[in-house]
């Protein structure tokens, strides 16, 4: 493996732990350098790439609530569809760089596979240059503090996804400065392998985060940290877990099926398990880029953030939050982009997400 000689930045820190598990937020303490970026590019409605397909099927803003049974299916098929598009990956110069553990044994064999799957899905966008990952146990999490330290990155984020004798949790982003490396490290625990999410989904759901940050790169000093500043949290996590179930799976009936478990399964426990119209809406107006990241309720992300999300693609195509992160990265504030996006504000747009997402959460306890 090559040797680099920079300092990674903190990375977008979560957990992807057992399904069944609350998730929580891990915080990174270290300093992390001011973005002083000035030239910034203009991006408006003409000069946006177009996300939707003509001879597609997608659905109105008004038509969500009495469409519940078709916005998973619009939105699984736009994901198959740019995922056949995009089957020939045109980057010659991108690498997968994979490093295990030496006592670590893998449950799953197919990382790289994976990996590149998520690569190859947002390839239209702008990509990290390489993308390492690191794997191991908690018997091996000094190993991985050395590997990061002596591949040129920082030590200690290799504990993030570490508690109480487990490595189980995988976090993802951006390095720096020039050459953006995306940097995952993933814990791998034995009783994790009886969860279908850990075979693929995770993998997808990873890598795009670091593709979400790499929208950045050539407009700000500190892609990675510029991507944490611009974003809603329900966006952050929605975006990953979109892709990551959507893609990480064969079928559309396995698609429905995880989505109900990823949903259902992990914020069972109070005060995660108020799903009510007016708590969504409130939990999106508490989503502040920038702040949220420090507040207790950003595991909503992969549920509340994750429905939002897949509503959306369903609305303008399954890669319509990554052009809309592409517009923040050129100049654009969140509900500016949302605007251009989706051609409705968020202002007017959130409470129909609320009650669509309250609805939905609603059947799939009740089914």
């Amino acid at each position: 493996m090559k040797k680099l000689s920079y300092l990674i930045v903190p990375l977008f820190i979560f957990g992807c732990g057992n399904s069944q598990d609350q998730v929580s937020v891990v915080q990174d303490t270290t300093t992390t350098i001011a973005d002083t970026t000035t030239t910034i590019a203009d991006a408006s409605a003409s000069n946006v790439v177009k996300n939707k397909c003509d001879d597609c099927e997608y659905i109105t803003i008004t038509e969500l609530i009495s469409n519940l049974d078709n916005i998973p299916k619009f939105a699984w098929n736009d994901y198959q569809r740019i995922a056949t598009e995009n089957n020939i990956f045109e980057n010659d110069s991108f690498e997968i760089i994979l490093n295990v553990g030496p006592s670590t044994s893998l449950y799953f064999l197919d990382n790289e596979q994976y990996i590149q799957k998520g690569i190859s899905f947002w390839q239209n966008f702008n990509l990290p240059e390489k993308y390492y990952g690191f794997f191991y146990n908690y018997d091996d999490l000094d190993w991985a503090v050395n590997e990061l330290n002596s591949s040129g990155f920082e030590g200690g984020m290799a504990r993030a996804p570490c508690r109480d004798g487990v490595c189980s949790g995988a976090n993802s982003g951006i390095y720096q400065r020039p050459p953006h490396f995306g940097v995952g490290t993933f814990g791998i625990n034995s009783a994790d392998s009886i969860d279908t999410y850990r075979y693929g989904p995770l993998h997808i759901h990873e890598v795009t985060h670091s593709v979400v940050a790499s929208q950045w790169i050539g407009n700000a000093r500190n892609p990675q940290q510029s991507a944490n500043d611009a974003s809603p949290c329900w966006l952050n996590e929605g975006i990953a877990h979109a892709a990551g179930i959507s893609l990480g799976v064969e079928t559309y009936g396995e698609y429905l099926d995880m989505r109900s478990s990823q949903v259902t399964g992990r914020h069972i426990q109070a005060p995660f398990n108020d799903y009510s119209t007016p708590t969504v809406l409130d939990y999106y107006n508490k989503s502040i880029p920038g702040v949220c990241i420090k507040n207790p309720d950003y595991v909503l992300g992969y549920s509340i953030g994750y429905l939002t999300v897949e509503a959306m693609n369903a609305m303008a195509g399954a890669d319509s939050a990554m052009h809309m992160y592409s517009i923040m990265a050129s100049g654009k504030d969140f509900e500016e982009a949302f605007q251009i996006t989706y051609e409705i504000s968020w202002n007017n747009a959130k409470p129909i997400f609320a009650e669509y997402v309250s609805t939905v959460i609603t059947n799939l306890f009740n089914s």
